[in-house]
């Protein structure tokens, strides 16, 4: 299992999630071009997006090549990595947090009578954990 953290790392405010989303559909892209396409929804200044990316820049979510004249962004993870990060964040937490309630639902789940081999296999699983094997 991951080393757990012991707050939530990793999620990103609603603001981030916009431009990440955006900076997904787009590709190589630029602070102008998320502006465009996020103030057709959103009522949001220029300067409010240079800052977001540039901190997603900070964070490691876009890589940012300053040697032109408009700065080039570009996203250094998959849509799909960063969901499968952020899931094992939150679940690392939550086990750590507060294990007994996120175990009993994750069993409450999975126990949902739809699938009795889903129980069993988690239940061989545990058995293996507790003898030590792998």
């Amino acid at each position: 299992m991951a080393k757990r953290k012991p707050e939530l790392a990793g999620l990103l405010g609603p603001l981030e999630t916009d431009v990440m989303e955006t900076v997904w559909q787009l590709g190589e892209t630029t602070v102008r071009d998320v502006h465009a396409q996020l103030a057709q929804r959103r009522d949001l200044a220029y300067t409010t997006i240079m800052t977001t990316m540039t901190r997603l820049a900070a964070k490691g979510l876009l890589d940012r090549d300053t040697t032109g004249l408009a700065h080039r962004y570009r996203p250094t993870v998959s849509r799909d990595q960063y969901a499968q990060s952020t899931v094992a964040s939150v679940v690392d937490w939550l086990v750590d947090s507060f294990p007994e309630p996120a175990m009993s639902y994750f069993v409450d789940v999975i126990d949902d009578g739809s699938d009795p081999e889903m129980l069993r296999a988690l239940r061989t699983r545990i058995d293996r954990l507790r003898t030590g094997e792998r």
